[in-house]
């Protein structure tokens, strides 16, 4: 049986009241790591720019994503919080994920909280792809 998602507004009141400070989160890549992510996305930008025949459509987007890895729903709902308070924003469910984001034209950033009976259906539909075969 499926937990439904707590009460939206309630979850947004709760945490949309946080100010921004120093704030641990529980999966953020080194510094080094994180330097070198943003010089790779530099990078691919102007690969781009120097090679102008290659496509890139109308609906490309760049995003960057940061998933809190946490042992409770409550404590990954929180992160998102503190990206939002971070950003001035609010965060908000999208379906069954908790969301906040920054958007600049294609690119996003975006911190996303998956709810644990959301990631159990998710690797339960995994377990049975593939194994069940129509006659």
């Amino acid at each position: 049986m499926r937990a439904p998602n707590p009460n939206p507004a309630a979850v947004a009141t709760a945490r949309c009241e946080r100010t921004p400070g120093p704030v641990g989160f529980s999966d953020t890549a080194s510094a080094d790591l994180r330097r070198r992510i943003i010089d790779d996305i530099r990078a691919l930008a102007d690969f781009l720019e120097l090679n102008p025949e290659l496509p890139v459509g109308p609906h490309t987007r760049v995003e960057v994503v940061y998933f809190p890895h946490t042992d409770t729903d409550d404590e990954a709902f929180d992160e998102v919080a503190d990206v939002a308070a971070l950003l001035g924003r609010i965060p908000a469910w999208e379906g069954e994920h908790y969301v906040v984001e920054h958007a600049r034209g294609a690119g996003r950033y975006r911190a996303v909280a998956i709810p644990e009976h959301t990631r159990a259906a998710y690797r339960a539909w995994l377990a049975y792809t593939g194994h069940v075969r129509p006659d």
